[in-house]
């Protein structure tokens, strides 16, 4: 494409309002969510090229900090992307306040988003971009103190020689403002761009990073249990899909029952265009009354879920919805909807109890996810042996080891990960903590071929009934026996009977 030649950009908007920016309402997340959007839609929209550029495009946006020593403030945020760029037909618009988009279906819909995020960092800041199919590259540069004293209404645009296939755009903002994000900020920026961006991050739509941490969104765990009006009966997946127009109004997700009671994930997130709009913090969510029930109730803790919402305006920083009569009225609407006899999730919600098994397990999971050594490999190296067992290894009414499924599927109760090397191959053993089996504990190895064994431990096994007060102990035992059970069948020779025997006449003299 033939270089479009522009000299100058407008950026005309008052010195008063220039200067007002910073007190704008809004969070480090949300302000640096805007330069996300920014590159999230420039990527759709020019999809279609930059697949042709390169069938295997994967957006890329990285948010990275320069950090002061003494304040631990961020003195330089630089945000990167390899999105389409900004090409001439829109980059007069793009730095002018409030231009609005000819294209305004998008997540800029505003105008608004790089100027006032970036006035709101710091008063500094550079902007340098590479349009894919253009032969040149275009950078400002902005520094409000100049503006304002100067009286400026226009910037000069430095052009350089570019190659047509580069596509980029960078953001340089420095001179940092008092709202400019700290260190100690990092780990709740992280948690709630990953909030926001979950929709775009299941999808595989983008890879984003923070400081050199890639985002990733934790999906929560739905209770899985029979009805608390059939308890002998069929486990239910207590998840309920949502499809349901009023109006120009609809709202479209899913409304579930949390499988913990965690402060931090019960409520609702609001979505608007495949984003978070609203209930992205860890303590704003969406609680309407109709859904949630009133504050304290079991109910209350326990019901979650997502609703995309189409025909509500948002405000201009995209953190807050219009209209919010008519959205409490949407959610009353959305109770029946909800509810059925069949599905009575309301009153599972408000009357399910883990029983003393279930939070044995919760418990263990807890203690293991927050063991400082959890991402520890391992290194395991197995001995040749000078003499091949081949005494079989038999079950007994204490414990078996056996690579043979159970009959009826077990219900997960809870799991987790440990890491092993062995012979410098790495392994993921899985274990999971069921509800039911013939034996107290066996092996899955039909994942072996991509070095994942499963462990399955019987949690309502007799043997539990024991070491009431034991469980961390006993699992450590069980998952290292069932490991060495692998190990014994990698090594060719498929028996360890003098160690399951030791372990079995341990077992059986035991006492309470």
């Amino acid at each position: 494409m033939i270089e479009q030649k522009i000299s100058v950009v407008d950026i005309t908007i008052g010195a008063n309002m220039y200067g007002r920016i910073s007190d704008l309402p809004n969070t480090p997340s949300h302000v640096l969510a805007e330069f996300v959007d920014n590159a999230l839609q420039s990527s759709r929209d020019k999809k279609e090229q930059l697949l042709k550029e390169d069938a295997k495009f994967r957006l890329r946006i990285d948010i990275d900090f320069e950090w002061d020593d003494n304040s631990n403030q961020a003195k330089v945020i630089t945000i990167t992307d390899n999105a389409g760029g900004i090409d001439a037909d829109n980059y007069t618009k793009a730095f002018k306040l409030a231009n609005t988009p000819v294209n305004n279906e998008g997540l800029n819909e505003f105008g608004m988003g790089l100027k006032t995020a970036a006035l709101w960092l710091g008063n500094e800041w550079s902007v340098k971009t590479s349009a894919l199919g253009e032969n040149v590259s275009r950078s400002i540069t902005f520094d409000l103190n100049k503006v304002l004293a100067d009286s400026l209404t226009k910037l000069v645009v430095k052009t350089e020689i570019a190659d047509t296939s580069e596509h980029y755009t960078t953001i340089r903002i420095s001179s940092p403002t008092p709202k400019a994000p700290t260190k100690r900020a990092l780990d709740k920026i992280r948690t709630e761009l990953s909030s926001i961006y979950r929709k775009s991050l299941r999808m595989n739509e983008v890879d984003v990073y923070v400081d050199g941490i890639k985002l990733m969104f934790e999906e929560s765990e739905i209770l899985t249990a029979p009805s608390v009006k059939d308890p002998n009966g069929p486990a239910i997946y207590w998840r309920k899909d949502i499809d349901f127009k009023f109006g120009k109004y609809r709202a479209t997700g899913f409304v579930g029952i949390l499988k913990d009671i965690n402060s931090t994930k019960n409520g609702f997130v609001l979505l608007r265009r495949g984003r978070v709009v609203y209930g992205a913090e860890t303590d704003g969510r969406y609680f309407p009354k109709s859904l949630s029930g009133s504050t304290g109730t079991f109910r209350y803790k326990r019901i979650f879920g997502e609703l995309e919402l189409e025909g509500f305006a948002v405000s201009f920083n995209k953190n807050d919805l219009q209209d919010k009569e008519n959205l409490e009225a949407l959610m009353e609407m959305l109770r029946g909807e909800i509810h059925t006899k069949e599905f009575d999730l309301y009153n599972q919600a408000e009357d399910y109890r883990l029983d003393e098994r279930q939070k044995k397990v919760n418990k263990l999971v807890k203690s293991h996810n927050n063991d400082r050594k959890k991402n520890e490999k391992v290194e395991v190296v197995t001995k040749p042996q000078s003499t091949v067992l081949t005494t079989p290894i038999t079950a007994t009414s204490s414990i078996s080891i056996s690579t043979e499924s159970v009959i009826e599927t077990p219900l997960v109760l809870g799991h987790f990960d440990d890491t092993y090397n062995i012979n410098g191959k790495d392994y993921k053993l899985h274990v999971e903590m069921v509800d039911k089996g013939k034996d107290l504990v066996w092996l899955d190895t039909m994942q072996q071929d991509k070095n994942v064994v499963t462990c399955k431990i019987n949690m309502n096994h007799v043997f539990f009934q024991h070491f009431q007060n034991s469980e961390k102990a006993i699992v450590a035992i069980l998952k290292t026996m069932a490991l060495a059970k692998f190990m014994a069948k990698e090594e060719g020779t498929d028996s360890t009977a003098e160690l399951f025997d030791s372990f079995n006449a341990y077992i059986k003299k035991t006492k309470v």
